[in-house]
C-alpha cells in the first residue's frame, strides 16, 4: 500500500485567500449582531425613561392626595378644586412652615404651589390640577388648558370624586408628546 505524503505548497495554492473571506463575513455577521444589541440597547433606555416618568407623576400625585388628607377642612371648604391651571397653581405661604401654622385654605394654597413647583421641577414641562370629576377618563387631552372636569359632586365635597391630572412632556425632541397621568381619589 501506498501512502500519501501532505503536500503543504499543493494546499496553500488551492486555499489561498479562503481563510481571509470566513473571516470577513463572520466580521459582518458580528457587526450586525452588535448594532442590533446596540439598538435595543436605545430602546431599552428610552422605554425605562418613560418609565420613571410615569414613576414620578405617581409619586407626586399621591403626595398630594396626602396633603389634601392631612387637611381635610381645606378639602371640605373645596380649596383644592383647581379645575383651572391657572388657579392650581397655588401661592407660598410663609407661615404654614412656621410652629403656629395656618389656616386650612393658606395651607391648601401653599400645599397647591409646593405641589405643582415639585411637578415643574421634577418632569418637563410638567403641569398638574385637582378637580372634582365623576368620569376621570373620559377625554384624555392633549394639554391642562382644555381640560375637561364635570364638577360632579361639587356642591358635597366630602364624597366627591376628585382626580388629579398631570401632564408632562415625555420625548423632548418631540413638543407633541404629551403623556396624561390620572389617578381619582376620594379624601
Amino acid at each position: 500500500m501506498k501512502k500519501q505524503i501532505f503536500n503543504y505548497r499543493q494546499a496553500a495554492v488551492c486555499c489561498h485567500g479562503f481563510t481571509l473571506l470566513e473571516v470577513l463575513v463572520t466580521l459582518i455577521v458580528l457587526s450586525v449582531g452588535l448594532l442590533s444589541l446596540a439598538g435595543l440597547q436605545v430602546v431599552g433606555l428610552r422605554t425605562s425613561h418613560s418609565a420613571y416618568m410615569r414613576t414620578q407623576a405617581t409619586i407626586q400625585s399621591y403626595d398630594l392626595i396626602d396633603r389634601m388628607r392631612a387637611n381635610i377642612s381645606g378639602v371640605q371648604a373645596g380649596d383644592y378644586h383647581k379645575p383651572i391651571k391657572a388657579d392650581s397653581a397655588g401661592d407660598v405661604k410663609v407661615n404654614c412652615k412656621a410652629t403656629q401654622g395656618c389656616g386650612a385654605q393658606d395651607m391648601a394654597l401653599n400645599d397647591l404651589y409646593e405641589w405643582n413647583t415639585a411637578i415643574a421641577d421634577i418632569l418637563p414641562n410638567g403641569v398638574g390640577i385637582v378637580c372634582i370629576d365623576g368620569t376621570p377618563e373620559d377625554d384624555p387631552v392633549a394639554t391642562s388648558a382644555d381640560a375637561k372636569c364635570d364638577n360632579a359632586g361639587v356642591g358635597n365635597p366630602r364624597s366627591a370624586l376628585y382626580v388629579i391630572k398631570i401632564w408632562w412632556n415625555d420625548d423632548n425632541s418631540n413638543p407633541d408628546s404629551v403623556q396624561l397621568f390620572t389617578t381619582s381619589f376620594r379624601p
